[in-house]
């Protein structure tokens, strides 16, 4: 055992058992003295509240020395394979990196009773182990080169460094020694992952003294491998998540050309009323039309070409507007109010025409105050997009219909999108969500569309359904839980 553990010990031993001696004397010596001075009482009737006050404080006193000497002399074997059990079931199965490495950083100071704890990750672009959570550590923002000795040796040898005894036998360990006073480590365990390191598990010490033990370390080993698979899972998913993210923006691109008729003819709209307003009052003027009219007459024709420009003007505007809007990617987080109906309207701005060429009617039906939900916006407006456009396109008769309606269910909001297509045979409605599933001609669709749907719904915490029949159409029904504001009130 280390000589400043017995030190520590022994100094706490003598300061409690000088406590508790001198605090009885004390209460004895005052006690006699106060009842015999203040009553009058003699030396031995004067003893008995004194000896009432020691019995009644003896208790507390023998829980606080039996609680103290138990905590910081003779403190309890942990039984760490359950309690890193539980820290396994309750940390390892989080799949935000972030999230994970706090999580793991907190748990273990907790549960092995440790003054500091850090993770540090491998940034392969940039060559460095960056510190992503940490507790107790001297230094913030901690970074190591690949080139440094204590990942050198990590990576060298595939075993932990125990600080005092590994480092005092490697060469050049003063610079080791200043990392870890860095880390303010104790211990510092390899994250590997198909034997490369990924990242470095620091440990402080132990809040009792005590050294690690072999066992301790045998099990932070297995603990620092099943992290490194923790760690590979949660930068999987991010960044599968971003290639959705990806998949999702070359859809809508996609997409976007296939409404370049439609918004074509929607803007030339507008612009030929414009020319066709202008041309008519320079045609009117040249010809002598407005000669022999007062200026007040003059003026008041011209505002209302003018007027009439503007409103075109703006109308045109607005279509581009919702375009550009359209073909932004969404912003990861970015959390709001929606309103369904409006996203619904926003939508059909934007296909209404390619509908109308196609003979499909859509019709919208939403109560009056309808709850809105939380969520991204642009992502649900998407939602909304590719179910609309998948219908459209499921249409094989020459009155198609799409009715978009909305209700709520106790506390959610339900957003039905049925339509009178061909339907979903009953054998391809369970591979509708799967990626790269399509019913399309080749070449006419990536089969990214309704997995992006569904990706998206679960994100922003709702679901979807389906329900399809051959011959009669196909419904999806959205669930999403209303915003809490709107519960409130």
């Amino acid at each position: 055992m280390d000589i400043q553990v017995i030190i520590r010990r022994t100094v706490v031993f003598a300061g409690l058992f000088a406590f508790v001696y001198g605090t009885f004397t004390i209460i004895t010596i005052l006690g006699q003295e106060f009842f015999r001075n203040t009553l009058g009482w003699n030396q031995w009737i004067a003893m008995i509240p004194t000896v009432a006050i020691i019995t009644f404080a003896l208790r507390p006193l023998e829980i606080f020395l039996t609680n103290a000497t138990e905590k910081f002399l003779f403190q309890k074997k942990y039984d760490y394979r359950e309690l890193l059990r539980t820290f396994t079931n309750e940390t390892l199965t989080v799949l935000e990196l972030g999230k994970l490495t706090s999580q793991t950083v907190d748990s273990l100071a907790k549960i092995v009773k440790l003054e500091s704890a850090a993770i540090l990750l491998h940034d392969k672009d940039a060559k460095i182990y960056k510190m992503v959570a940490a507790l107790g550590t001297r230094e913030k923002g901690i970074v190591f080169k690949e080139t440094d000795l204590i990942v050198d040796y990590l990576k060298r040898t595939n075993r932990h460094i125990l600080k005092d005894k590994s480092v005092d036998k490697m060469e050049g360990d003063g610079e080791l020694k200043d990392s870890f006073k860095k880390l303010n480590a104790r211990l510092c365990l390899p994250i590997e992952f198909h034997d490369s390191l990924i990242g470095i598990l620091s440990l402080g010490m132990k809040k009792s003294g005590e050294d690690f033990t072999e066992e301790d370390i045998d099990i932070l080993n297995t603990l620092a491998a099943t992290e490194a698979i923790a760690i590979s899972n949660a930068t999987q998913f991010e960044e599968n998540a971003k290639m959705q993210a990806v998949a999702a923006q070359s859809e809508k691109m996609a997409v976007i050309g296939t409404l370049a008729a439609g918004i074509n003819h929607e803007i030339c709209n507008p612009l030929g009323i414009v020319r066709g307003q202008c041309e008519m009052f320079l045609l009117n003027q040249r010809d002598g039309f407005y000669n022999g009219k007062s200026a007040d007459e003059i003026s008041k024709i011209s505002a209302d070409v003018m007027n009439k420009v503007i409103k075109e003007t703006d109308r045109a505007t607005a279509i581009t507007k919702k375009l550009s809007s359209f073909a932004k990617p969404s912003k990861l987080g970015d959390l709001e109010e929606v309103q369904c109906e409006k996203e619904v309207e926003e939508v059909i701005g934007l296909i209404g025409h390619d509908l109308k060429l196609n003979n499909i009617d859509i019709q919208k039906d939403f109560p009056q105050r309808f709850p809105a939900i939380l969520g991204d916006k642009k992502q649900i407006q998407e939602v909304f997009f590719n179910i609309i456009r998948n219908a459209a396109q499921a249409m094989d008769k020459n009155a198609g219909r799409i009715v978009v309606s909305g209700f709520t269910d106790s506390e959610s909001v339900v957003i039905r999108i049925a339509d009178n297509g061909s339907g979903i045979p009953p054998d391809k409605i369970g591979q509708i969500f799967n990626p790269f599933y399509t019913t399309k001609a080749p070449g006419k669709g990536t089969g990214l569309g309704l997995f992006i749907v569904k990706q998206v719904i679960e994100k922003n915490k709702g679901s979807i359904t389906l329900e399809s029949e051959m011959g009669i159409g196909t419904t999806f029904t959205l669930r999403f839980p209303i915003a809490v504001t709107m519960v409130a009130a």
